[in-house]
């Protein structure tokens, strides 16, 4: 059992060093115009598979303009700039997520009586194409800083808004992948003001947290929904110090929801972290992972699979830089703060988002190190495939695939699968796949280059109806198909 467990250890150092240090690339300047380029407060990259979709704030027309691009081939290569938005007035803090071939985009206009409101336009086609700016808020006042999350054809969209006096959270879904949208509902009641929020979801659940200063100092609030934002929970106060704490940024994977925020607490800005295992019902303690001489502001955070990362803006070398901190075991222990933007005393890089699959982490920021703000992108191949757990260290002599396990299950099941060794220790091209009855792709949960070893995967069918599925694998000359049943 000792030896068990201090080889278990010894893989989850190792995943832990392959996702903070592999193989960050240099960075990739995605702008080139004289005119000004920003990424927005909420995430602007979202990563599916190979293609990565980016969104930012654009001044080239001569105001703010909402503009895109994306890859096809996990970074290699972009696409030109497209300009999303279509009339002559502000465009901005623009928000982005991606389910499959649709992209949903949303942000802040200003075309409508000089007020701010919410829009919302999509692809169907993995960014080719796109259909019409839909307002989603018509108010005499203002409405700021959407977050949207999206699993399978549930779309979500919070947003702060004034129309109460006062700025509240508001909310409002689509069940149809954007094709049409509930009426405004109201989350926050209060005297104060509740401002950015974030959002994030696992199927029918939805999680978001924001700064709030009902108390007298500005806090961290949570709440969620069980129901895909039918009905919603009391707030729920996160913090509870003098000093403020404010910029959250909220993830979440199956019942793990985590909050990151900078925090005054100690003086000056410092990056904080607190975890639920419970789907938000029960927090762990308040995390200082930052120590620093000078600010950490704006996190913004990721989970996939074991992986935790998030990265934010530094003032310790004297000039803003974008930092990265990963954790592959809930938490409980970080890698050391890695500088990730150009070091040196010029250009402040802010606004940073990252994105993560299976293969990789891609973040994009906004920086003048070139003299103007313009946006920049860099990856990080990992070593090891993300959400895939090497079981143990001893090699199997031949392949297998095992039965899923719980079958029946409601959501998420655990699939077993060997890739032996030749020999040579040689590595296999290997997919792992999940059909519908009709033959038709539903996931891909493994498609890569893969060593030697057990391996275990998790698949969470939140985001699918009930019924019978198929799920093959082929690495190497091996194939092999089993049922499971997904019971809601």
């Amino acid at each position: 059992m000792k030896s068990t467990n201090y080889a278990v250890l010894i893989i989850a150092f190792l995943l832990l060093v392959s996702f903070s240090y592999s193989q960050w690339q240099p960075d990739v300047r995605l702008t080139n115009d004289p005119a000004l380029s920003f990424s927005g407060e909420d995430r602007c990259i979202s990563v599916n598979g190979n293609s990565i979709h980016v969104v930012w704030q654009e001044h080239r027309d001569g105001d703010a303009e909402i503009y895109y691009k994306r890859s096809t081939n996990r970074g290699d290569s972009w696409s030109t700039d497209t300009r999303l938005s279509s009339t002559p007035h502000f465009s901005g803090a623009p928000s982005i997520a991606a389910n499959q071939s649709v992209v949903h985009i949303t942000w802040q206009d200003q075309r409508t009586s000089g007020t701010l409101e919410i829009y919302y336009l999509r692809s169907t086609d993995n960014g080719i194409t796109w259909g019409p700016e839909v307002g989603l808020t018509n108010d005499p006042q203002s409405s700021y800083y959407p977050s949207i999350s999206v699993s399978g054809t549930l779309v979500y969209i919070l947003w702060e808004d004034n129309r109460d006096g006062n700025y509240e959270i508001y909310f409002k879904r689509s069940t149809n992948s954007g094709a049409n949208w509930s009426s405004d509902m109201r989350l926050t009641n209060n005297s104060a003001a509740s401002n950015y929020v974030s959002a994030a979801c696992s199927g029918i659940n939805i999680h978001c947290s924001w700064q709030d200063t009902r108390d007298g100092s500005t806090e961290i609030y949570y709440k969620n929904s069980t129901d895909a934002g039918v009905t919603w929970s009391a707030d729920a106060r996160l913090t509870n110090d003098p000093a403020a704490s404010t910029g959250s940024n909220i993830t979440v994977t199956g019942a793990n929801v985590n909050v990151f925020w900078s925090d005054q607490r100690n003086g000056n800005y410092e990056i904080y972290f607190k975890r639920s295992t419970s789907g938000g019902s029960n927090w762990g303690p308040d995390t200082r992972l930052t120590n620093a001489v000078d600010n950490s502001l704006n996190p913004c955070a990721f989970s996939y699979g074991p992986l935790t990362a998030f990265i934010w803006s530094d003032l310790r070398t004297g000039y803003y830089k974008v930092y990265y901190k990963a954790s592959s075991d809930g938490g409980t222990n970080w890698s050391a703060d890695l500088l990730l933007s150009q070091p040196g005393l010029f250009g402040s890089a802010f606004n940073a988002s990252i994105g993560i699959s299976d293969s990789a982490a891609h973040i994009v920021w906004n920086d003048n190190k070139d003299g103007n703000q313009e946006i920049y992108y860099k990856r990080n191949i990992f070593s090891f495939p993300v959400g895939i757990t090497n079981n143990n260290s001893d090699f199997p002599a031949e392949f297998s695939l095992s039965q899923n396990y719980p079958n029946p299950f409601n959501p998420s099941t655990t699939i077993n699968f060997q890739i032996p060794a030749d020999g040579k220790r040689h590595a296999f091209n290997t997919q792992l796949i999940v059909y519908d009855i009709m033959g038709k792709e539903v996931k891909v949960l493994v498609n890569k280059l893969m060593q030697p070893g057990n391996y275990s995967i998790d698949f969470d069918g939140s985001s699918i109806a009930s019924g019978m599925y198929f799920y093959r694998i082929t690495s190497g000359e091996f194939s092999d198909t089993k049922k499971l049943v997904l019971v809601k």
